[in-house]
């Protein structure tokens, strides 16, 4: 199940993604994961979501914090 904090990570994520014109692809091979997981992650079909080693990963290669994945306050 993906609650909202799930969602809005998963969304911040993609938001930025995109923002540097980074495909799925790209950033699945900068983090170490195979295009199908970012591609679940983003579907709203399926339950895959990211951990907090994902989330740190992503920020180290996107050149952002963790941080920016998350909501000022809790959802």
């Amino acid at each position: 199940m993906i609650t909202p904090i799930d969602q809005y990570v998963i969304d911040a994520i993609r938001k930025e993604r995109r923002a540097q014109r980074i495909s799925q692809s790209t950033l699945a091979f900068g983090i170490g994961v195979s295009k199908g997981f970012i591609g679940q992650v983003e579907s709203p079909k399926c339950d895959v979501k990211y951990s907090v080693r994902h989330i740190n990963e992503i920020a180290r290669y996107l050149g952002c914090s963790p941080r920016d994945f998350l909501p000022q306050k809790p959802l």
